[in-house]
């Protein structure tokens, strides 16, 4: 098992944080596959993927997120955040191809919120 550097979350995050679908969109694989899986919504592609972006980006207006733990192992990553200032927690598990994002699937439950 190789360990490579997971500082990529960090801009990714960013992305999320600046509320701009284009900024979060590069991050994605013309293939990728995004998956929420609390509410069993799919995204597939990078234009079904934007989409899901923008929705969320309307749903949830002003949301940060912190990064508490982020790890990444060959082409496979998991990281656990925080989304502020809703108190939500949760996870996302996925894999990357060339740098970008192949798959996501995000974890999480309303009933986590902490502040």
């Amino acid at each position: 098992m190789t360990t490579h550097d997971s500082s990529w979350m960090k801009d990714y995050y960013a992305a999320w944080d600046s509320a701009d679908a284009d900024a979060i969109a590069a991050w994605f694989d013309a293939d990728v596959v995004l998956e929420d899986v609390p509410t069993g919504h799919v995204a597939s592609g990078v234009d079904q993927a934007r989409s899901f972006v923008e929705g969320a980006l309307e749903r949830v207006p002003g949301a940060t997120y912190e990064v508490k733990v982020g790890l990444v192992s060959d082409d496979t990553f998991a990281v656990e955040w925080v989304m502020h200032p809703y108190g939500l927690r949760g996870s996302s598990v996925g894999t990357l191809r060339a740098g970008k994002i192949a798959s996501n699937r995000d974890y999480w439950n309303m009933l986590s919120k902490n502040g």
